[in-house]
């Protein structure tokens, strides 16, 4: 998914905190975030060394780790934002997941492969295998290609349409992509990845609204909580919809994440920029300055301190 995060919206507050201690150590341990899991293939079975990146959206900030004997991975330290998870093993094909990160929280993202059972016969494994590794060494045509021979042979194989979806999507053929995602779904309802895959899919079309619906199942389905999970999607909600120009209505869901998640830090930046596009200075100042006491080190850190002294003169 690849999820939009743009730039910035807000709402009013008029509880301003003074006089609070700030400790730097103790901000940056409290800001840091931790996302683990586990990666098993369809029986169950723990799959080990596979590589997990953590691909921070519209900055190059790519991270990583592998699992271990029992197929559990974690990754400390990280800054809060939007990532794309991505899950890969040799053989086995790739995995996604779109999460939003917040100060503090504890996200638990499992990742299922396909195992040799599960796709069907043997012959099925070696084409699917075989499309995998051509993927990965950026021979799309031929991944695509074999995908289709792995369909021929078994026409309900999931993880060959989802992961020809990947590769259509990275083709940028995303109609084709988004046939594949559906498709995926249609014989996995319960799977989050083809979800996952129609919000990427949707937002490179600019099909805003389709992409937040797509975005949000993939959420539920995948039950990525801690601390607020349910604002978490809410929140993303809300900046697909700022996205597509319409500020009542991404407001409308940054309202409703704060409803749900009193704490949440970053949704004050972007109801700020909301109140400001809608020239409800006081407002907006308001949630800069909330946000920033909540994320004094933040993503927009910069641009609400630079916002603040402009609206401040």
């Amino acid at each position: 998914m690849r999820r939009v995060v743009s730039v910035a919206r807000v709402l009013a507050f008029a509880v301003l905190a003074l006089g609070l201690p700030c400790f730097a150590g103790a901000a940056a341990g409290q800001m840091a975030g931790m996302v683990r899991g586990t990666v098993t293939d369809a029986e169950g079975k723990p799959v080990e060394g596979a590589r997990i990146v953590f691909k921070f959206e519209g900055i190059s900030r790519d991270q990583e780790t592998r699992t271990d004997g029992k197929g559990i991975y974690a990754k400390v330290g990280m800054a809060p934002g939007p990532y794309t998870l991505v899950a890969e093993k040799q053989g086995m094909g790739t995995k996604t997941a779109n999460i939003t990160l917040r100060i503090g929280d504890r996200l638990i993202v499992n990742f299922e492969f396909a195992s040799e059972a599960s796709l069907g016969t043997p012959a099925v494994a070696k084409a699917f295998q075989e499309a995998v590794a051509a993927s990965a060494a950026g021979r799309n045509e031929e991944a695509i290609t074999r995908f289709q021979e792995a369909l021929v042979l078994n026409p309900k194989c999931y993880d060959c349409q989802y992961n020809m979806g990947l590769v259509y999507a990275k083709m940028k053929e995303y109609d084709r992509a988004a046939t594949a995602y559906q498709t995926a779904i249609e014989l996995n309802p319960k799977a989050p990845d083809p979800f996952d895959g129609l919000a990427a899919v949707y937002n490179a079309q600019r099909k805003f609204d389709e992409a937040a619906k797509a975005g949000q199942a993939a959420a539920s389905l995948r039950g990525t909580t801690g601390g607020g999970g349910d604002a978490g999607a809410v929140f993303d909600q809300g900046l697909i919809l700022w996205n597509a120009g319409k500020t009542e209505d991404a407001k409308a869901k940054f309202e409703e994440t704060l409803a749900l998640d009193a704490t949440h830090g970053e949704v004050h930046y972007w109801l700020g920029m909301a109140n400001l596009n809608q020239g409800k200075m006081a407002e907006a100042v308001q949630e800069m300055e909330i946000y920033l006491q909540r994320e004094p080190k933040g993503r927009f850190a910069t641009e609400a301190t630079g916002l603040l002294s402009q609206l401040k003169k």
